[in-house]
């Protein structure tokens, strides 16, 4: 294989990397990613969103490649399905979490499957709430299965939980911390032993047929540097983790700044 062999997939995360602080896909980065996948490349996005808040994403994008979700925990083909692998952790072990949120009355996101379940709030009515969500009256209520993956935002939470999790179920679930754009922490994702994006993106590039030579990847927080070990390029937004920063082969303009425009152009991506 030629030492540099062009780019044939470029793996993208959306909070901090794609979309900007205000939320909304920086518009330049969305075009020039439209035009990648027009161009023969696999515009991959890697997210700890679930499937329901991406596929609008994926159809404005015009992306049609696989798509990595809750943090890996899921891979689905296409933003349409089959599901192409899902990992999970015992239901016993959501149960337990969700005992000790509902006794400081915590919120927690339970996703299981294509569902993700919210604590209710005051004055919210229990039931579904939009495609794919429901809202329960407690967190042990969503416990139905075994778990993809829970998510902690509140921050009163997010220390006990860990703690519960890494001393009584750290060879069965692994902890996720996510930052903010200021690098202070926003939140907690527990998921299943051994999944990660980079495992995630592993699996993809075998469906693919992709060599990890052909890969650049782009992202901003903790949970996307293991995508770093599959991919020949490893760009940071400027607005990332310090770490993500230190461990990047390049690092971009921040996701205000239309930071992916400047990589796909640097490392041509784009003819």
């Amino acid at each position: 294989m030629e030492d540099n062999p062009r780019i044939r997939l470029v793996a993208v995360d959306l909070d901090g990397t794609l979309l900007t602080s205000k939320g909304v896909m920086a518009f330049e980065s969305a075009r020039s990613l439209k035009i990648a996948a027009h161009s023969d490349v696999h515009v991959i996005l890697a997210t700890g969103r679930m499937i329901y808040s991406v596929r609008d994403l994926c159809a404005s994008l015009e992306i049609v490649s696989p798509v990595i979700c809750t943090d890996g925990a899921q891979v689905y083909e296409s933003i349409n399905g089959p599901i192409m692998t899902s990992f999970s952790f015992p239901r016993e072990i959501g149960l337990e979490i969700a005992k000790l949120a509902d006794d400081h009355a915590w919120e927690l996101s339970t996703t299981i499957g294509a569902v993700t379940y919210w604590r209710q709030r005051p004055g919210q009515a229990l039931g579904p709430l939009l495609p794919g969500r429901v809202v329960v009256a407690n967190n042990s209520d969503a416990i139905t299965d075994d778990l993809n993956r829970i998510l902690v935002t509140n921050l009163e939470a997010v220390k006990d939980i860990q703690t519960l999790c890494e001393s009584k179920f750290s060879e069965q679930c692994r902890i996720e911390i996510y930052h903010n754009l200021d690098g202070q922490i926003d939140g907690l994702g527990i998921v299943p032993f051994g999944v990660t994006k980079g495992n995630a993106l592993d699996s993809v590039l075998h469906y693919l047929g992709i060599d990890q030579s052909e890969v650049m990847v782009i992202g901003d927080d903790l949970n996307d540097m293991p995508m770093f070990h599959h991919a020949r390029i490893s760009v940071a937004m400027s607005n990332a983790h310090e770490e993500v920063k230190r461990r990047a082969t390049a690092i971009a303009p921040s996701n205000d700044e239309e930071g992916i425009v400047w990589a796909l152009t640097k490392f041509r991506v784009l003819s």
